[in-house]
């Protein structure tokens, strides 16, 4: 994600996997499947700068925090397309590109969300 760190776009991917909110020690236990596991103090690090940057919001259970993404993914993706469309001089044809250049499922949805307002 455009604005995040390697680090940071990880962590978010796990929060958004999550149905429930997660604590610095479940997000390192769900980090460590990779080959590097980062360090406590790291993800601490990590999801506070999240938390600055308002992508997560934490909530406070005893002595930690839990967090929670702010936005869902969809929503944290639209965001960045609405950011490149807004830096365009022709957003009306970058948004026909991108319809012509979309898979048959990518445009059956796209009719379904604009006929009956559901993505």
């Amino acid at each position: 994600m455009k604005g995040l760190g390697a680090l940071e776009s990880r962590v978010m991917a796990v929060l958004w996997e999550s149905p429930d909110a997660l604590t610095v020690h479940d997000l390192v236990e769900r980090l460590g499947d990779d080959e590097r596991v980062p360090a406590y103090t790291t993800v601490l690090t990590v999801v506070t700068h999240l938390w600055e940057k308002n992508w997560v919001r934490r909530e406070k259970i005893g002595r930690s925090y839990s967090y929670l993404p702010r936005r869902t993914r969809a929503e944290a993706t639209t965001d960045l397309l609405r950011e490149i469309l807004d830096a365009s001089p022709d957003a009306p044809a970058v948004l026909l590109h991108l319809a012509r250049t979309a898979s048959a499922h990518e445009v059956d949805a796209l009719r379904r969300g604009l006929s009956d307002g559901r993505p």
